[in-house]
């Protein structure tokens, strides 16, 4: 493996000279660390559009930006030399925008990846040969100092109820520990600095996540909890306290973030009967009322930071394609964003306040 370099790629080079030209006024706009956007930003994305994105999460006053980092994307030949480019265009926005960053870490390359009879991606197997796996880790991390958190994998408990295998990791409990401590133990190689998140778990998650935090070394190897809590408003704060007992009951003892957040925007998708509108209008005022009641339910009851859905899917139907409060690819926004804006705001001015009074 080559060693890891520092300078930016030719379009992280290119993504800067645009920046330039762009008025600096988004540099002084004030963030709240409480709030974070879900962007699914990912490696095919232009330049333009990822900056598009790390744009509006700053212009809502989103401190922390969520997005995805594919191993298989830079390292997409064994003997070949690393892509870094679409790496070094999320490093490019994130430090013109003053964000910090969240990146989900996945995408095991077809050439290390040791898959399960059935399988139908390769990107989504165990790595094969974990050293293999960890050198390109590390690499990755000390790439980008400007990622301070690494999620491994993205919801890897979910299991397809057709196919019978994970969703998103064919692999079982004791494969996702023992992935998250290889992961880890390289990324901190890589950035000392970096914070390790779990994998954000959905309902049901006890026996899963029971047994990979049962597995030795586990607990030691995150830093921070993960949930993804969709339901309704009146289950959200019961839901924030089961996961963090849930937890804290195999000994952890950190802090509980919730990386994914959101309601629909499509009225034939809007299952909570008080959160339905009759009109395209409304139902977007019904999104927005909806992230209304229910981010400060989950701040409330132990979530330390609650992160936002910022647009829709790349397709436009299903339960969760229009739980952006972004239009997408367009990028404008809904009635949601502004709701959104609007709790970042108060956020801010209540920490500004108890700033002042002192301790």
């Amino acid at each position: 493996m080559t060693p890891p370099r520092r300078r930016l790629g030719a379009t992280g080079v290119l993504l800067l000279a645009v920046l330039a030209v762009v008025p600096a006024a988004t540099a002084a706009t004030k963030t709240t660390l409480r709030l974070g956007s879900h962007t699914m930003i990912n490696p095919t994305m232009t330049p333009a559009a990822v900056n598009g994105l790390f744009k509006a999460s700053r212009d809502a006053h989103l401190g922390t930006v969520r997005l995805d980092v594919l191993v298989s994307s830079i390292f997409p030949q064994p003997l070949g030399l690393p892509d870094w480019t679409s790496l070094d265009t999320v490093r490019a926005a994130a430090r013109y925008h003053h964000l910090q960053v969240m990146a989900v870490l996945s995408g095991t390359p077809w050439w290390d990846a040791k898959c399960p009879l059935g399988a139908l991606r390769s990107d989504r197997c165990p790595p094969g040969d974990e050293a293999a796996w960890a050198r390109m880790v590390e690499q990755i991390a000390a790439r980008a100092p400007e990622i301070r958190y690494w999620e491994i994998l993205n919801e890897a408990n979910i299991v397809n109820r057709k196919t019978k295998m994970g969703e998103y990791f064919y692999g079982d409990a004791v494969a996702y520990a023992r992935l998250l401590r290889v992961s880890a133990a390289a990324i901190r190689r890589g950035n000392p600095r970096a914070k390790i998140v779990f994998t954000g778990v959905i309902e049901p998650y006890d026996r899963w996540l029971d047994r990979v935090l049962a597995q030795p070394g586990t607990v030691r190897s995150f830093d921070i909890a993960n949930a993804h809590l969709r339901g309704g408003i009146g289950k959200l704060d019961d839901m924030v306290r089961v996961v963090r007992a849930r937890y804290r009951a195999r000994g952890f003892r950190g802090p509980l973030w919730v990386t994914e957040m959101g309601y629909p925007s499509d009225r034939y998708f809007q299952w909570d009967p008080a959160y339905i509108g009759r009109s395209e209008r409304a139902a977007q005022h019904q999104q927005g009322r909806f992230l209304h009641k229910a981010v400060p339910v989950l701040l409330k009851a132990g979530a330390e930071r609650v992160f936002i859905t910022l647009r829709d899917f790349d397709f436009g139907w299903g339960l969760f394609a229009s739980e952006g409060v972004m239009n997408w690819p367009a990028l404008t926004v809904k009635q949601a964003y502004y709701t959104v804006q609007g709790m970042a705001l108060r956020l801010i001015q209540r920490d500004a306040r108890r700033a002042a009074r002192g301790p």
